[in-house]
């Protein structure tokens, strides 16, 4: 589930994974419950972390949720959370609540993982950011609220994994890295997070039109493209498609017009606003476009059908050519 502007990793603010509480609060044991809030009292001198989490020997970074449901402040990719992974954090092979073998797991399997960028010789730091966990960290807070309903959840501490970065680039890559193993991620987050290497930011629409001013390749007009048409659909609430297709075909229509024109890069190179007056166009006939994709019955998938359709608009629009 992606948003039109990244939010808060705060569980009030995502109906798409609160609804998993109810059945976390009916689940849970009265014994799991009383376990859970004698560690946030700190009873017997245990903590939250020490009672959630597996043991280690080297010495790892606590954060608050505060500040890890804050973190996404310095994200610059749109955020997703995949309610079906959150739920098998509390229900799966090791769910906190309850397993589906039966039981339950005594702790966390991973920690979260965030990092920072630091560049000392220009004073920079900037972080935290999850690179790893956001799921782990909506799933903590219904395991938290499913045992003490009342529970303040803003100063609870979490252990996490820290590591240090020196450029943007490698924050997208690790994210990328760090959850292939977790959850399938599409080819529009993959392409978004690595357009994040030359300056993109695509969590929200000024972000996006900031960034493409200053960004320092024309590699990033594709996933620009998608990911304007992206906001767009995400802001008008159109449900025909999901976002991450609106994506691939805003990507595909942009790589069909520069075949077709090779100069175009150069064109929108030289002066930005024109790339803008393209998404724009393209906008203005994606509500009609989906429509006609969703009545589509033949072969084929619905981003590049839906590619075909805006590619030729935008090419009659602004009079280009066009090979579809």
């Amino acid at each position: 589930m992606v948003h039109a502007v990244n939010q808060v990793y705060d569980l009030a603010k995502w109906p798409e994974v609160a609804h998993l509480l109810p059945k976390a609060t009916e689940v849970m044991s009265d014994k799991h419950k009383k376990l859970i809030t004698g560690a946030l009292d700190g009873e017997n001198g245990s903590s939250f972390s020490s009672f959630l989490q597996i043991p280690v020997s080297d010495t790892r970074r606590e954060y608050t949720l505060r500040e890890l449901m804050d973190s996404v402040v310095n994200e610059t990719s749109q955020q997703r959370i995949d309610p079906a992974a959150v739920e098998r954090i509390l229900f799966g092979t090791d769910g906190l609540i309850r397993r589906a073998g039966g039981g339950r797991a005594l702790h966390l399997m991973e920690d979260i993982e965030v990092a920072y960028i630091v560049q000392p010789s220009a004073g920079v730091e900037i972080g935290p950011i999850i690179t790893s966990g956001r799921n782990r960290l909506l799933a903590i807070q219904i395991l938290i609220k499913a045992a003490a309903p009342k529970a303040a959840l803003d100063d609870i501490k979490l252990r996490c994994t820290t590591i240090r970065v020196s450029k943007r680039d490698e924050i997208e890559r690790r994210i990328v890295s760090a959850n292939m193993g977790s959850r399938t991620m599409n080819r529009a987050e993959v392409r978004e997070r690595r357009a994040g290497k030359h300056g993109l930011n695509v969590s929200s629409l000024e972000n996006l039109k900031a960034s493409l001013e200053t960004a320092n390749s024309t590699q990033v007009y594709p996933p620009a493209f998608g990911a304007r048409l992206k906001l767009y659909a995400i802001q008008h609430e159109l449900t025909g498609l999901t976002p991450d297709q609106y994506s691939s075909a805003g990507t595909t229509t942009y790589n069909a017009l520069c075949k077709a024109n090779k100069t175009l890069v150069k064109w929108i190179d030289e002066y930005t606003p024109r790339f803008w007056e393209l998404t724009e166009t393209a906008c203005l006939h994606l509500e009609d476009a989906t429509t006609r994709v969703k009545a589509d019955k033949s072969r084929g998938a619905h981003a590049h059908k839906l590619a075909r359709i805006l590619t030729r608009r935008v090419a009659d629009a602004h009079s280009l050519s066009v090979k579809v």
